[in-house]
């Protein structure tokens, strides 16, 4: 296989990739913003930090451990008790227990609440978003590049 259709199938599919990582981004997005802009609001208090612990190994043999702590929030709606365990973990901790967070929730479901910061909310989005923004004209450059050398070589 010459440079030119080496490039021009390396782009389109690095470029391909990109526009789903793009439009999974948006929606994702698109999602959150509709479940904050129909959600009640309310503050509940951090009860628990649950640490999750991943392990990877690199080529070389190398063992690595990270820990994500994941808040559990509790909060009252009409003078029931519900709580939650946030999707987004950090580490450090993000909130200390017995802290006070802002919470939304579905009003015709409190079950389904999540911690209603920026950072909780959109983390995911951007992560693969801004990889779709990344990977796409990267994608787009490397697509061209491979037309442009084939054509020259014809």
């Amino acid at each position: 296989m010459h440079n030119g259709r080496f490039y021009t199938i390396f782009g389109g599919i690095f470029g391909f990739i990109g526009l789903v990582l793009l439009c999974v981004g948006i929606a994702l997005a698109a999602s959150t913003v509709s479940f904050l802009a129909s959600a009640n609001r309310t503050d509940g208090t951090v009860v628990e930090l649950t640490a999750r612990t991943t392990t990877t190994r690199s080529s070389g043999g190398h063992t690595r451990r990270d820990t994500s702590w994941y808040p559990t929030v509790e909060f009252t709606v009409d003078a029931r008790r519900y709580s939650f365990q946030s999707s987004t973990g950090s580490n450090p901790p993000s909130h200390k227990k017995g802290e006070s967070v802002p919470v939304a929730y579905d009003p015709d479901d409190p079950s389904n609440a999540r911690v209603a910061s920026f950072w909780s909310a959109f983390l995911a989005p951007l992560i693969v978003g801004g990889l779709g923004v990344v990977f796409t004209p990267i994608g787009a450059v490397l697509f061209a590049k491979g037309r442009r050398i084939t054509r020259l070589r014809a």
